[in-house]
């Protein structure tokens, strides 16, 4: 666990990260770590954090995962802490961040409505 990307990546599977959007990260292990992404990560990594299920506003005293959506940064951190898109997926499947049954489908979804939008008069 030297690498600090792995250990980032590590304190966002277990849950670790606060809720606030000042989270106990050093901000330079998060903070643009999308964009140090390849582009074809950047677009797995997107299509992830489109599908991610809306925020909910819980009930006082209850809080839920699904109350914590990921950023973009947080997405790729996982990524680069050398978790295969598969695992980043199914870690925020466990967290009910995500409603999808596969990541294949989180990729088909993503691809119709990117060329929806780009076909579509505007």
């Amino acid at each position: 666990m030297g690498n600090p990307s792995a250990l980032a990546g590590l304190l966002l599977l277990l849950g670790v990260a606060s809720s606030s959007p000042a989270s106990g990260h050093t901000p330079g292990l998060v903070n643009g770590a999308y964009e140090r992404l390849s582009p074809g990560n950047q677009k797995v990594a997107r299509a992830l954090f489109d599908a991610q299920v809306p925020l909910t506003i819980p009930a006082p005293g209850r809080r839920t995962a699904a109350d914590k959506r990921l950023t973009l940064d947080e997405i790729a951190v996982q990524k680069q802490g050398g978790q295969p898109w598969g695992q980043v997926f199914h870690t925020m499947r466990t967290r009910r961040l995500l409603h999808e049954s596969s990541l294949d489908q989180v990729m088909s979804r993503y691809e119709l409505r990117s060329s929806a939008s780009v076909t579509s008069p505007r």
